[in-house]
């Protein structure tokens, strides 16, 4: 049975949803012109006002916003895009960037309560309910997956066992006594917690966990019916249901997948979303695939205008059994525009390979190793012990095929390694490496 959290906003109809965030980019145009210096200096160099808006389509008037100009005006406290006074401030939480400094989220106090709220309905979409009990192991501290799941839970009814990221092996004890029925945490790491119960001679069908709640990191199908089955989610009348979030958007908590497990509901209400072609920047037609866009409705400290989130996705606007028919759902993350790596003249996906390799359930694990220099793209590949040699040589032509009708214009060499070899991961996963010249 669906459950909701805000049932008069969530079956509210498109219309309704609509109004709501022409009003809201309506205060917060004005509201960023009036009390941002970079909104302030932006607009102007554009040549538009807040007065230049009055239908949801006008916001293709202003101008974007990109992680470039986080680094370059809002490092430290919020810099130019605070739009509260320091003072005001209750803290920040910070993702990692290339250039040396972070991208900056910093937060009032009204902002973790808007947060908080965001992240009660997206446990409620995902089935979490009063009473349960939620292993979280994102990790805590500036990252936002932690504390984002911890300090909503309480709303819900729901109690959290805050053990983060680390003391892997200490952490099937604690599933096993205290019982945990939600999980959350990356992909990789919950595909690593399974491996292990299995290795220890454990059922991890017969763990109490009926829901885990992945993100992150992009994942695919292939990831999602490995813990449905390896933990007999749907036989608890559970699954593996994706969330999305980002510092820039509050965090965990911008979209939900409900029970249906059809793309994540976004929601709409507190983040006005765009699709856009990475190229041209003009707007895709519907179905079409194209980088999110995303302007915050309500946050307070740091809010902003038309945010690349550099985030490939498909929009969905058709109904959804759930009734969450106002709330478009996008598609699996096909990656960053950031991620696409090419060679020998050939666009790759790193989740297509992910959605290959995954989908032998004899493959473990993979490591992807790009040799510019060489000209040569290895797969190392860790197979499940007890695979024999004919079986195994029998399944690599198997998989350098599909490759091959994957990467079209690549042939892969396949290299098998021992097992226990690769890496795993508790955090987000670095399963390709690239050789440069």
């Amino acid at each position: 049975m669906t459950q909701y959290w805000e049932p008069n906003i969530e079956l509210a109809p498109k219309k309704e949803i609509e109004e709501i965030q022409r009003k809201r980019l309506k205060f917060i145009l004005n509201y960023v012109y009036e009390r941002s210096p970079f909104y302030k200096r932006k607009f102007k160099e554009c040549g538009v006002t807040p007065y230049d808006f009055n239908e949801l389509r006008d916001i293709k008037k202003f101008p974007f916003t990109t992680k470039d100009d986080l680094r370059e005006y809002a490092y430290p406290y919020g810099g130019d895009f605070l739009c509260v006074p320091r003072e005001e401030l209750i803290g920040w939480h910070m993702s990692s960037g290339t250039t040396g400094k972070p991208t900056i989220g910093g937060y009032t106090f009204k902002d973790y309560e808007t947060w908080m709220h965001i992240m009660a309905r997206t446990l409620v979409t995902a089935g979490v309910s009063k009473g349960d009990i939620i292993l979280n192991i994102y990790g805590y501290g500036l990252f936002t997956g932690g504390l984002g799941f911890h300090q909503s839970a309480h709303l819900v009814g729901a109690s959290v066992i805050p053990w983060g990221v680390g003391r892997t092996e200490a952490m099937l004890n604690i599933i096993q006594d205290f019982k945990p029925t939600v999980m959350t945490g990356t992909p990789s790491y919950q595909l690593h917690i399974l491996e292990l119960i299995t290795k220890k001679g454990m059922d991890p069908k017969k763990s109490s966990l009926k829901i885990t709640i992945p993100g992150a990191e992009t994942w695919t199908e292939e990831v999602r019916k490995r813990l449905e089955e390896g933990f007999g989610l749907k036989e608890k009348g559970g699954g593996a249901r994706n969330v999305y979030g980002a510092t820039e958007l509050l965090g965990p908590g911008a979209g939900q997948e409900c029970e249906y497990e059809n793309g994540f509901h976004f929601w709409i209400d507190h983040f006005f979303l765009e699709i856009i072609d990475p190229e041209t920047l003009e707007p895709v037609n519907p179905g079409e695939e194209g980088e999110m866009v995303v302007t915050t409705l309500t946050k307070e400290a740091m809010p902003f205008i038309r945010y690349r989130m550099r985030d490939i996705t498909v929009l969905d606007e058709d109904k959804c059994p759930c009734g969450r028919n106002a709330f478009p759902r996008c598609m699996w993350i096909k990656g960053r525009v950031d991620d696409v790596i090419y060679f020998k003249g050939a666009k790759i996906w790193p989740l297509d390979i992910q959605k290959v390799l995954l989908n032998y359930p004899e493959v473990i694990e993979y490591q992807v190793i790009i040799d510019r220099p060489a000209g040569e793209f290895i797969v190392n590949l860790e197979f499940k012990e007890g695979l024999g040699h004919k079986d195994r040589e029998i399944l690599l032509d198997k998989i350098r095929n599909d490759l091959v009708r994957t990467l079209i214009f690549v042939t892969p060499k396949l290299v098998p390694v021992y097992p226990n070899t690769l890496p795993r991961y508790e955090g987000k996963s670095k399963r390709i490496i690239v050789k440069e010249l």
